[in-house]
């Protein structure tokens, strides 16, 4: 059974050339809940439940960032697509540097030296600042790897997918893509950022919590996800097979079409 499809089972002429002025909100939407979910990732939460174990109440450790989590997924989603993995790419390549760019800035704010009256009132002194910003780059740089690796792993299996279905079944196509992306996302946040913290056990716990909810939450938002996406197809009229293109991340060389040649019937 081959695994790309014929020139006839794709629609060519719907493919994307152009950026549209939807692209550019669904990167700004993108990027803009990819420095929230970064910096939600610095909180970590104990949620307690009503059930116990061993006598002992149910704690969910958490991180904050999976309550923005889905929505970032959600616009890199659409835009892998409608308008493909290239776009997408630069996109993804453009959050993450737009977060690299902001703890940049938050390093330098915790270097400038703080007035004396107002550390005084707030309790916000230089030592405290520092410890804060060690804290939060820890736990930044770690949320950063992981939607690194979630967000190429969810835009690359969603490509392929699409092309070896035909385009059909969008729904499963989303929950498999978003279903690889979360483990992958869980797996990375937490090793990176507890590591020398917990053991192994309490790691995979954590790692297993998070994939849960962030599958319940991204399924949840399934629907707004298909329907935003059909809608741009038909307002676009785009409707992008990533067809030979490359899945590498660093793989940013656009091809420039060649330009048409025109042919006069009759000359000699």
């Amino acid at each position: 059974m081959a695994s790309t499809p014929s020139a006839a089972a794709v629609p060519y002429g719907r493919q994307a050339t152009r950026i549209t002025p939807a692209v550019i909100v669904l990167a700004i939407g993108f990027v803009s809940f990819l420095l929230i979910s970064n910096a939600m990732g610095a909180r970590v939460c104990e949620i307690p439940l009503p059930w116990a174990v061993t006598n002992e109440p149910l704690r969910l450790t958490v991180s904050a960032a999976l309550l923005s989590f889905p929505f970032a997924y959600l616009f890199s989603s659409v835009l892998t697509e409608v308008y493909g993995y290239r776009i997408s790419r630069v996109v993804i390549w453009s959050g993450l540097g737009a977060n690299l760019v902001m703890l940049a800035f938050l390093w330098v704010m915790a270097m400038l030296p703080t007035d004396a009256a107002w550390a005084e009132q707030t309790g916000f002194t230089d030592e405290v600042q520092r410890h804060w910003f060690e804290a939060i780059a820890h736990m930044f740089l770690a949320s950063v790897s992981a939607c690194l690796v979630g967000e190429f792993a969810n835009a690359a299996t969603l490509a392929r997918m699409k092309i070896a279905m035909h385009g059909r079944l969008a729904s499963l196509r989303f929950m498999a893509a978003s279903a690889l992306a979360a483990a992958l996302d869980s797996i990375v946040f937490v090793v990176v950022a507890f590591a020398y913290v917990l053991d192994v056990e309490a790691m995979a716990r954590m790692a297993g919590v998070e994939f849960v909810f962030k599958c319940a939450l991204q399924w949840l938002v399934l629907p707004a996800t298909i329907g935003l996406a059909r809608w741009l197809k038909r307002t676009d009229g785009i409707d992008h097979y990533d067809v030979g293109t490359s899945l590498n991340p660093f793989g940013f060389r656009v091809p420039v079409p060649e330009p048409a040649v025109e042919t006069s019937v009759g000359s000699q």
